[in-house]
């Protein structure tokens, strides 16, 4: 399955981008758009957007002046529409494409061409998450006796259903030939299991499973539902008896102090630095051995760091390592769908979306220090996501990624003292760094030699800077 396209006219005529895994590609003016267009003044800086899975392909208008032409048909825009040209009706400013389309800005024009089975849904609104969905994307707890539904999985026998998200739920199961308490986190695709899906999401589970730290969830084993609709997989793990971030915050009522939140800071860091660091092994198709230096997280949020009960605190246990990774780089999740992204964009840097398939530590490095950021000030990094929901609540709507990118190209990190002025300035200053962003041109290694250069290059370099600015201003962990 494969979505290409093939620019036909305009000052990028004659480039053409093949894709046959998800992906965002942004057009604009933007130096961090995947086609940038500086001179064209047609274009908007952050114009349009294609969302990517294929087969699937999804045009999304990010509110430009002159609108994107679908086929003739214009979505969105600011200006009047043009005598004789269609306006798309009730506001609508994203449509799927379909193999043959043609999309039209100006001088430029794109023609799409997709390779495989699939098409648009007939009822979009079926496969939208509920209105009002997206903040957070917090699991929220449902416990059952009869649990119904659960799968049936060997060897194990399922107590309780601990969660539900996006992609499956999480149960507490125990282990039948040890007696030991697990969680099994069950993952239900969204696109058609193929046997090379199911490979590459094996492969990508087996690089995490190698990741084997104190502050690092581990994962036991994995593998297939074969009884359930579509195809559904398992993955095995570390149970944690405790909490998460998000509902240690929430139970708290009020920002966490920095002596608080240190031990939980530098805790979670080490985790992530630990799996920035890691050397680890695959098999490739041709039956070698390759090594591979660093795994990144992608997903961080408050729900992902697990909190474990020990001594009177608390041990930080960074979840979900590469799952939403493996599951999306298989092919298996639709992120042309709102509420289906692989993250919570309000912990995302921009260059999460405008380069999406190269991600490096360094964007780590921003989630986490946005977590940390929650934690301290009780607000998200950038002001107008919660006019973003508000927005989107009022019209009985999900947030999709394109509200995100609007945000987050308008709107850069606010620093944490405007936010809580009581922060000590050293450690303010090293969690504003943290959150630097700028536009990165495409290129993927100009991309990570000026990420690394304007934050901190992975976790573990964070995580020290962080410990000085904590000994500087006098809190001790």
């Amino acid at each position: 399955m494969r979505v290409t396209i093939n620019v036909t006219a305009g000052p990028a005529e004659g480039r053409s981008f093949t894709f046959e895994q998800p992906d965002c590609f942004l057009f604009g003016r933007a130096a961090d758009a995947g086609v940038s267009l500086p001179f064209d003044k047609y274009f908007s800086r952050h114009h349009f957007l294609l969302q990517i899975a294929p087969p699937r392909c999804k045009v999304t208008d990010l509110d430009s002046s002159n609108g994107t032409h679908v086929n003739g048909i214009r979505y969105g825009g600011k200006t009047a529409t043009p005598d004789g040209v269609p306006q798309a009706p009730g506001g609508v400013k994203e449509t799927y494409l379909k193999d043959g389309d043609e999309i039209t800005v100006g001088s430029t024009r794109l023609q799409i061409a997709i390779e495989g089975p699939g098409a648009a849904p007939e009822d979009e609104t079926k496969l939208l998450p509920h209105p009002g969905a997206g903040a957070e994307l917090e699991e929220t707890v449902h416990r059952t006796s009869l649990l119904q539904g659960a799968p049936a999985i060997p060897g194990y026998t399922i107590e309780a259903e601990l969660g539900r998200g996006g992609m499956g739920a999480v149960y507490k199961a125990v282990q039948q030939s040890s007696g030991r308490v697990v969680a099994i986190k069950t993952l239900l695709p969204n696109m058609a299991a193929t046997p090379e899906r199911v490979r590459t999401f094996e492969r990508e589970v087996e690089l995490t499973r190698q990741l084997k730290h104190p502050n690092i969830v581990e994962l036991l084993e994995h593998g297939r539902c074969r009884h359930a609709a579509g195809g559904g997989f398992y993955c095995v793990l570390e149970f944690v008896d405790g909490t998460d971030l998000a509902k240690f915050i929430k139970a708290a009522g009020k920002p966490l102090s920095l002596p608080e939140a240190a031990p939980l800071m530098l805790g979670a860091l080490a985790g992530l630095a630990y799996a920035h660091g890691a050397t680890i092994r695959t098999r490739l198709a041709n039956g070698n051995m390759r090594l591979f230096k660093g795994v990144v997280h992608r997903d961080l949020k408050p729900p992902n760091i697990l909190l474990a009960r020990a001594n009177n605190g608390w041990t930080p246990k960074v979840a979900d390592f590469g799952l939403s990774k493996s599951f999306e780089s298989a092919g298996m999740t639709d992120m042309t769908m709102p509420g289906q992204l692989a993250g919570t964009p309000t912990y995302w840097p921009r260059e999460q979306i405008t380069h999406y398939k190269y991600l490096y530590p360094a964007t780590d490095v921003f989630s986490i220090a946005a977590v940390f950021y929650k934690m301290l000030a009780g607000a998200w990094v950038r002001d107008g996501f919660e006019e973003m929901f508000s927005q989107c609540r009022r019209s009985s709507r999900s947030a999709g990624i394109s509200d995100y990118l609007r945000v987050i190209c308008s709107a850069g990190p606010r620093p944490i003292q405007q936010r809580n002025p009581d922060i000590p300035a050293p450690v303010a200053a090293v969690i504003d760094r943290a959150l630097r962003e700028t536009e990165v041109a495409a290129d993927e290694t100009k991309m990570r030699a000026a990420l690394a250069d304007l934050r901190y290059p992975d976790a573990g370099a964070f995580k020290a800077a962080l410990s000085s600015a904590l000994q500087a201003a006098g809190i001790t962990v």
